[in-house]
């Protein structure tokens, strides 16, 4: 194989291999910022303890506040700075009444948990 080659194929798979993880990492991040503050909120709602279940450390996975280990990231304090004037505003009263019970949170996490998936 002539040394150009080897460079041009090197090339194309550094190109692909950086396209595949900004793909990764921007289907995480398509996910609005109302639509991350709504499953955190509805994880919270679904348990009387959400930190100690699955779901709760999911969300916290899929809306990027955690790492693989479920320790806070360089996002999560600005998320939940973000997340208390969030939940402050007029605006999220009807969400809030959509998921006023363990067994709607949990509904709502099953209908948009596999949807963000």
């Amino acid at each position: 194989m002539k040394p150009f080659s080897l460079v041009a194929i090197t090339l194309i798979a550094l190109y692909f291999s950086g396209c595949s993880r900004s793909f990764i990492s921007m289907s995480r991040h398509s996910m609005d910022e109302d639509e991350k503050h709504r499953l955190y909120s509805a994880a919270l709602a679904a348990s009387d303890s959400p930190q100690d279940t699955d779901t709760f450390k999911k969300v916290c996975r899929e809306i990027g506040i955690v790492d693989a280990r479920g320790q806070a990231n360089d996002q999560y304090m600005a998320f939940m700075s973000a997340h208390v004037n969030w939940g402050m505003t007029a605006e999220t009263e009807p969400f809030r009444q959509e998921i006023n019970s363990k067994e709607k949170a949990q509904d709502y996490l099953k209908r948009h948990l596999s949807a963000a998936e």
